[in-house]
């Protein structure tokens, strides 16, 4: 059973890897959310009600449109002139329920949006490197990560003052007890700090502590295809 978490880059043009990390879970990693997003949709008493035939009678999509349509078109004509130039249609929509003290119903239904959001995973490491060599290697692995997140840099003048094109970041392949699907990185917080202080070892730049919070987004759109039963 793999319990550590693998990182994986990959150039988005060549696809050539350019990262390959492997690290412990941390406590963040082992969560995840899914969501549906709907909305209130008020169809009105006409097509309310062409929904409602359609349900009980077991009609065809086709059959429940020409009968909204039918109904429709019978029902002009039923204002006179003379009402229609004296009110609105929202003044005498008002007017019929003061006096009668009903609302007609709305016919509001949760109307499904599809996806609307993309799934993010975050990673909050905490490396105490023993010695100074194991810290340079925690160093390396912080900078790599930050390579591949941000863009290459295209056409530029110099490298201080880019004004050209800019490449797409690397995609990233995590491989855990989760299924996540390819993704990008969005986001690196480091942090340097030990104990409220900066430490270093003894006549380096290398630090005592790095804590580095990655959080990714994944680049396709979740659906039940994509569920299985291997891992979480």
């Amino acid at each position: 059973i793999k319990h550590w978490v693998t990182f994986e880059g990959f150039d988005f043009r060549d696809h050539k890897q350019t990262v390959g990390i492997d690290l412990y879970i941390p406590a963040d990693a082992l969560s995840t959310s899914y969501k549906s997003d709907y909305e209130a949709a008020a169809l009105g008493q006409l097509v309310g009600r062409g929904v409602e035939a359609f349900r009980a009678g077991g009609g065809t999509a086709e059959g429940m449109q020409k009968d909204i349509m039918s109904k429709a078109a019978a029902s002009k004509g039923v204002v006179t002139d003379i009402v229609a130039q004296a009110v609105t249609p929202a003044s005498l929509k008002t007017a019929m329920q003061v006096v009668t003290g009903v609302v007609r119903n709305p016919y509001i239904v949760a109307a499904y949006k599809g996806p609307t959001q993309m799934r993010e995973h975050s990673f909050s490491f905490k490396m105490m490197p023993e010695d100074q060599a194991t810290s340079a290697k925690c160093v390396e692995i912080a900078t790599e990560f930050k390579e591949a997140m941000l863009p290459a840099h295209v056409g530029g003048d110099n490298s201080t003052a880019p004004t050209g094109l800019f490449g797409y970041p690397d995609e990233f392949e995590i491989s855990f007890t989760f299924n996540i699907g390819r993704s990008v990185l969005t986001n690196c917080e480091l942090s340097y700090t030990t104990q409220d202080t900066v430490l270093f070892f003894e006549g380096t730049q290398f630090p005592v502590t790095i804590n580095m919070k990655l959080t990714f987004m994944e680049i396709e759109v979740m659906h039940r295809s994509k569920i299985t039963n291997k891992g979480l």
